[in-house]
């Protein structure tokens, strides 16, 4: 059986399962939250790494197979919601639930510190994760002398060479697409994204026609200047993204 990380947001529950390392959330209590009438509609348009299906056992005993989502197909969810407050519930995963979670292997309700303060091994559980976070922070290190290289260069890169870059787990180009227009820092028209006015120095928008049969349509392609991407990395981790930038992919 999966962990399970009970918490409650506005009387509603919703729970957080640990895979593979990473929280995912119950796709049906999100859906309840965003007050998504058809959830299974809505889930089954995310793409296929963003949902999943586990054992959970209910309250008689019996193993439901229940179909749980990433943190990017939350935001996905959020997206699609007509909720006003669905950008209230967006935050509140981002600023309270998933810190918690990635700093201390599990949200700490009241009952998890009450079993921090009795249980032994739980106690150890979290020293251990705490361990392995100041490792994984030295091994970054080293790894940012490439990434003053690439923010030495002149030129643009591609939303795809971004996604990349910022590595952020569950999102690609598309993805990265609708983070940033859920994020207000772009918007889309007609088929091409555009950034905001406030943020337009960070990206590069130039245009590429595309030829279909005998026409010819005009279409803009958003591009990132490499000083912009040091902003948008801090920006989202600011946010409460998980982004390991340092990386530097490009492929």
């Amino acid at each position: 059986m999966p962990n399970i990380i009970p918490f409650t947001y506005n009387t509603k529950q919703v729970r957080v399962i640990e895979k593979d390392g990473e929280p995912w959330f119950v796709a049906k209590d999100v859906c309840d939250i965003l007050e998504i009438s058809n959830g299974r509609d809505a889930v089954s348009r995310l793409d296929d790494d963003e949902k999943d299906a586990v054992g959970i056992t209910d309250a008689i005993g019996r193993e439901q197979q229940t179909t749980i989502i990433s943190e990017s197909g939350v935001y996905a969810l959020v997206f699609t919601s007509r909720k006003p407050e669905a950008e209230q519930f967006k935050r509140w995963i981002r600023k309270e639930v998933l810190p918690s979670i990635r700093k201390h292997g599990a949200y700490m309700t009241p009952e998890t510190i009450e079993r921090v303060l009795s249980d032994p091994d739980t106690i150890i559980r979290l020293a251990t994760e705490l361990k392995k976070e100041r490792q994984r922070r030295l091994e970054l290190e080293p790894k940012a002398q490439s990434y003053d290289i690439l923010m030495d260069a002149t030129g643009c890169l591609t939303m795809n060479e971004v996604a990349k870059i910022l590595d952020i787990k569950g999102i690609g180009q598309n993805n990265l697409f609708k983070l940033l227009v859920l994020e207000k820092i772009i918007y889309k028209k007609g088929n091409s994204y555009l950034p905001y006015q406030e943020y337009k120095q960070h990206f590069v928008v130039k245009q590429n026609p595309i030829k279909k049969g005998d026409v010819i349509i005009e279409r803009s392609q958003l591009f990132m200047t490499t000083r912009g991407l040091d902003w948008l990395a801090h920006k989202l981790i600011e946010r409460g993204y998980q982004v390991n930038y340092y990386k530097g992919k490009i492929a």
